[in-house]
């Protein structure tokens, strides 16, 4: 499942998500991306729209909040602060982050316009309605812990097919 949150000009994204690399995490992932106006050929009813931009275009924000399916146990939490060059940019990881996730992505989209400066996109704090971001809050918070939610049933699932020999 996705969930997203348009407000003015920007989209938070949640779902879950799975990493496969030389080890595979999963977990929550929340992001930040522009969102463009889309104006319809005519002005009828329904014509006008938005677009929720690509990482490539639109991607300003990231943080995910991972555990590591083929090490059970294993946290990955970190995030990207600032895209750069059409991408994710750097990894970070925080104490704060790892320590308490849940609470730690409570305060960045508690403070939007905090985390959308710090990211280099202040100039579309404008373009939000904070009243509405507040009051969407606890429903983004829930998509959240929807995402975390399918952890035990991934982790679970990783360690099944592991177990499995191939042929």
């Amino acid at each position: 499942m996705k969930y997203v949150f348009v407000n003015g000009r920007v989209a938070v994204i949640v779902r879950y998500w799975e990493q496969h690399g030389p080890v595979v995490d999963g977990g929550a992932r929340v992001e930040l991306r522009r969102v463009e106006q889309v104006e319809g050929e005519s002005h009828r009813a329904g014509a006008a729209g938005f677009t929720v931009l690509p990482i490539s275009d639109g991607g300003l924000w990231r943080a995910d909040l991972f555990m590591v399916l083929s090490e059970p146990g294993r946290p990955c939490f970190h995030y990207h602060p600032k895209f750069e060059r059409n991408d994710v940019g750097h990894r970070f990881e925080l104490d704060e982050l790892t320590a308490s996730p849940r609470e730690w992505i409570a305060a960045q989209l508690t403070d939007i316009t905090g985390t959308l400066e710090r990211a280099g996109a202040g100039d579309l704090v404008s373009s939000l309605n904070l009243d509405q971001h507040r009051r969407a809050l606890p429903a983004m918070l829930a998509a959240v812990d929807a995402c975390m939610a399918e952890l035990p049933a991934a982790i679970a699932g990783y360690a099944a097919r592991a177990a499995t020999p191939a042929g």
